[in-house]
């Protein structure tokens, strides 16, 4: 068996060309190593981005899910009311057609009565004339413009030109004849024959 030649091994021409050759392997195999690394590394980072925003999504998803939910309810409940409004317009619009047709109805048995009364009817004529036995009295006397005022008016039944009698104590003065009517007061102008006659407050009047 042929033995080894050490020395022949370690020359410096095959030595350290080995050596760098050596060196250089692990250098690279070293690099791939890192590189491998920093790709996993990046890889890794960019799936836990992935799942972060896959829960984000997730997340919207349930709230969205939720809102829907509540849109859902909303537009039953709107439904509802609309169905209720509508339900509740019919019943107005078939009340408001009866009582149109009532109406028509009345009309038309008011027309047909109408049609069968009189087309003139002759009222008798009342004629309101003032109580015989009413009196008054005098409240205020005008000398210079010969009239009286007295208490009596129109709510008496009096009438412009009505003529009334004075009296006091119960004996006759003269006579007055109404020339202006108000509600409960009159105007009475004193007749030629009594124009020389004093009249006094509280002279007691009467109708002819």
């Amino acid at each position: 068996m042929a033995e080894i030649n050490l020395n022949a091994l370690v020359k410096p021409k095959i030595f350290w060309p080995a050596i760098i050759i050596l060196l250089i392997l692990c250098l690279s195999f070293y690099a791939q190593k890192e590189k491998e690394k920093s790709i996993r590394i990046a890889k890794e980072t960019e799936l836990l981005r992935t799942i972060e925003a896959k829960k984000v999504v997730e997340n919207n998803l349930v709230d969205a899910k939720k809102e829907i939910v509540a849109k859902d309810e909303q537009i039953k409940l709107a439904l509802d009311k609309f169905e209720k409004e509508v339900t509740a317009r019919i019943d107005f619009e078939a009340q408001l057609v009866a009582v149109v047709r009532e109406k028509q109805g009345l009309a038309t048995q008011i027309e047909e009565l109408a049609a069968k009364l009189p087309k003139e009817i002759e009222l008798e004529k009342i004629v309101i004339k003032a109580s015989p036995g009413l009196k008054g009295k005098v409240l205020s006397y005008d000398k210079d413009n010969s009239f009286v005022v007295a208490n009596l008016g129109s709510q008496n039944n009096l009438k412009l030109g009505d003529i009334l009698s004075v009296y006091r104590n119960d004996v006759f003065i003269g006579r007055v004849q109404i020339e202006k009517l108000e509600g409960a007061t009159s105007a009475a102008v004193i007749l030629t024959p009594w124009k020389n006659v004093l009249f006094q407050q509280n002279d007691v009047v009467k109708i002819l």
